[in-house]
């Protein structure tokens, strides 16, 4: 994991992932966990720690860490470089 990397350690401390978790793997697809109530519960924590909102259309594309990130940064959040992302 990317220790400067806010969202990445979000997301894997909001679904219990192992802290080695390959960014591409956090996806709603890829965790059981991550069902509808885990999405709301997941849309106020990002929108707390982040300091964004977030209407309803954006929110049926936050499915996956590197949408979320996107997401972020066209809301001006700066986020670092992740290196394990594919470029």
């Amino acid at each position: 994991m990317q220790k400067n990397d806010p969202l990445q350690q979000l997301l894997a401390e909001f679904f219990d992932l192992p802290p080695d978790t390959d960014p591409s793997e956090i996806t709603q697809d890829g965790l059981p966990s991550w069902d509808s109530l885990a999405m709301v519960q997941l849309i106020a924590e990002l929108q707390r720690t982040f300091s964004v909102d977030f209407d309803l259309e954006e929110i049926q594309y936050l499915r996956s860490y590197s949408e979320i990130r996107a997401a972020l940064s066209r809301k001006a959040v700066s986020l670092p470089d992740n290196p394990l992302l594919p470029s």
